[in-house]
């Protein structure tokens, strides 16, 4: 806890100068006071040992007493000692004596000065260990001298200074504690502004930005928290303007059309918008048998490596999953250098593009076809009777009659490309209001009844209802997609064969089939029989007839009723068209 504590942590660090300061002045104060007192005491005890001996240096009976009464009064203890050869104790005092002292005692008669550890160690002396001792010469006798020990307690000094010492203790401690508790205020007041910092940068570590710093000083950390504040108001502009960017490009991305894929060197996707994502699926889907949008396909990653072997742009057309699409793939390089660091790719689906082409060029190609044939015609055979070359009234006729039914049919093709147009375009009008389906099945069965008789097929209608049945249509239009549907089925059915027409209703839809015993459509033709010109017969004989667009208008005239148009095939036994159309909204069930 006191790690991760900067208040803890500089308290302790004043706390602990504070004591270690106060410690060794109060030790230095003591050696002092005590140095001090010392020296003061040994004066006056030297001051009052020369005076002694100067009272027995007089020679006087009563100097003795004198002198006794003068140390009694001190507290001291005095000792009148004898040459070393005739005094044991003055033996002892001398052989405490360094040399030098010696010569001074013998030739200048200085005194020695006080000491406290002077004779402790010496059984005549015991009980005077813990005193002041100092010794002056009395007198001189040959080669000795007559010694003065004056003795004293320390014990009034000692108690002095005990007294200081607790003193100093005391106000040492007072010390501490006071210095301690001004520390913790001051580190407190010092660490709190880098307390709040530390919380409005883990805030922002986290994203919220709304954190401030209380600056009430304008010193370093103040200034500090100034700055942090403002850091922390430029990097929520900044990020509220790059994920305003960011939101900004995504959508874009996600409302392209096109496919946008970015990749790593080693064909890791980085980013792919929703058509991208799609596309990348479709294709590892067909290339691998499983679905990933993680890495580029191999198609992709060819062209990868392509755009980075020539840190250029490639473009290539890629199909997969029946689709065509159009790859435009540049390289990507690091900020500031030449180093490749993955590349983005544009994905395009083209199939519409294509499709579109193929059938501008089919239908530049049938028109040709359609029109070529009866415009030989009408040209061949119009330069005949302009060059009298056919005399019989009955064969001209004849080739007018051929003319006009050419000129009928190119008619019939321009109306059904006007139609198919309009249709496409959403310009064909339509006259939609309810009407009963029934007669007008009834009508039309009636008007190829006799042209069915003439081309000797069975033609019947099954109608599995006896109520009206009631959609919202154009009566004429209606009439108009099931005359090409029954026109067709005449056509691809030979005699005796049957064509039938078989009207129900089911789940609120009117169904009208239309069955033939025709050649049948094979599997891979139908899906094409809605565009414009395609014929089954691959010859295009014109035994059949047609222009190739009856099924392309039939089919826009069913979607702009809400209904729909399917087709049944097999080869040799027959074909059945269905028009599904929904019931007039008053008619439904439920």
């Amino acid at each position: 806890m006191i790690r991760n504590s900067i208040v803890s942590k500089l308290w302790l660090t004043i706390a602990s100068l504070v004591v270690v300061v106060l410690g060794l002045l109060s030790m230095y104060l003591e050696q002092m006071v005590d140095t001090y007192l010392y020296q003061v005491q040994a004066q006056a005890f030297q001051n009052r040992a020369d005076y002694i001996a100067s009272t027995l240096r007089t020679g006087s009976p009563e100097a003795s007493v004198v002198a006794e009464n003068l140390a009694r009064q001190a507290g001291a203890s005095l000792y009148v000692l004898g040459t070393p050869n005739q005094d044991p104790a003055a033996e002892a005092v001398w052989s405490r004596l360094t040399v030098d002292e010696r010569s001074k005692l013998l030739t200048g008669g200085d005194v020695i000065p006080p000491s406290r550890s002077f004779l402790q160690d010496v059984p005549q002396f015991r009980g005077h260990s813990n005193n002041l001792w100092i010794v002056v010469p009395l007198a001189r006798q040959g080669d000795a001298v007559r010694l003065m020990l004056l003795t004293q307690p320390l014990a009034p000094s000692q108690e002095a200074m005990s007294e200081i010492q607790h003193s100093i203790f005391y106000a040492g401690g007072l010390a501490i504690v006071m210095t301690t508790g001004f520390a913790f205020v001051i580190s407190k007041n010092l660490s709190r502004p880098l307390v709040q910092m530390n919380e409005v940068a883990e805030r922002m570590a986290r994203g919220d930005f709304r954190g401030k710093v209380r600056v009430v000083t304008g010193d370093e950390v103040g200034r500090l928290g100034l700055t942090l504040n403002k850091l922390a108001h430029d990097l929520e502009e900044n990020i509220k303007a790059l994920s305003k960017e960011k939101e900004q490009l995504a959508n874009i991305l996600a409302s392209l059309a096109d496919g946008v894929v970015s990749a790593d060197l080693t064909g890791k996707v980085l980013l792919a918008n929703p058509p991208a994502r799609r596309w990348l699926r479709a294709l590892s889907m067909a290339e691998e048998g499983q679905p990933s949008e993680n890495r580029l396909p191999s198609q992709l990653f060819e062209v990868e490596r392509k755009v980075i072997e020539t840190k250029e742009a490639q473009q290539r057309e890629v199909v997969g999953q029946g689709r065509t699409m159009a790859v435009t793939m540049a390289p990507l390089y690091e900020p500031g250098s030449y180093a490749l660091r993955g590349v983005v790719a544009v994905l395009r689906d083209i199939t519409e593009q294509l499709n579109i082409e193929r059938m501008r060029r089919d239908f530049v190609a049938n028109v040709s076809h359609e029109l070529r044939t009866p415009l030989s015609m009408l040209q061949g055979y119009s330069e005949a009777l302009l060059d009298d070359f056919i005399d019989d009234p009955e064969q001209r006729r004849e080739l007018a009659e051929i003319i006009l039914e050419e000129t009928l049919r190119m008619r019939r093709l321009v109306n059904d490309l006007l139609d198919l147009a309009q249709l496409e375009s959403g310009r064909f009008v339509m006259k939609r209001q309810p009407v009963d389906v029934r007669p007008l099945v009834q009508k039309i069965w009636r008007k190829f009844s006799a042209l069915a008789q003439e081309r000797k097929l069975s033609f019947q209608l099954a109608m599995q209802v006896d109520a009206p049945v009631i959609v919202d249509a154009d009566a004429d239009r209606l009439e108009q997609v099931l005359t090409n549907l029954i026109d067709n089925a005449f056509r691809h059915t030979q005699p005796p064969g049957s064509v039938t027409i078989r009207f129900s209703v089911s789940q609120d839809t009117a169904r009208i089939a239309v069955e033939d015993q025709g050649a049948g459509i094979p599997p891979e033709d139908i899906p094409y029989i809605w565009e414009r010109f395609y014929k089954v017969d691959k010859a295009r004989t014109r035994n059949r007839g047609g222009t190739g667009l009856g099924l392309a208008i039939a089919r826009n005239i069913v979607l702009q009723h809400d209904g729909d148009i399917t087709v049944e095939s097999r080869l040799g036994k027959g074909t059945t068209f269905t028009v599904l159309l929904p019931l007039y909204q008053g008619q439904r069930q439920g």
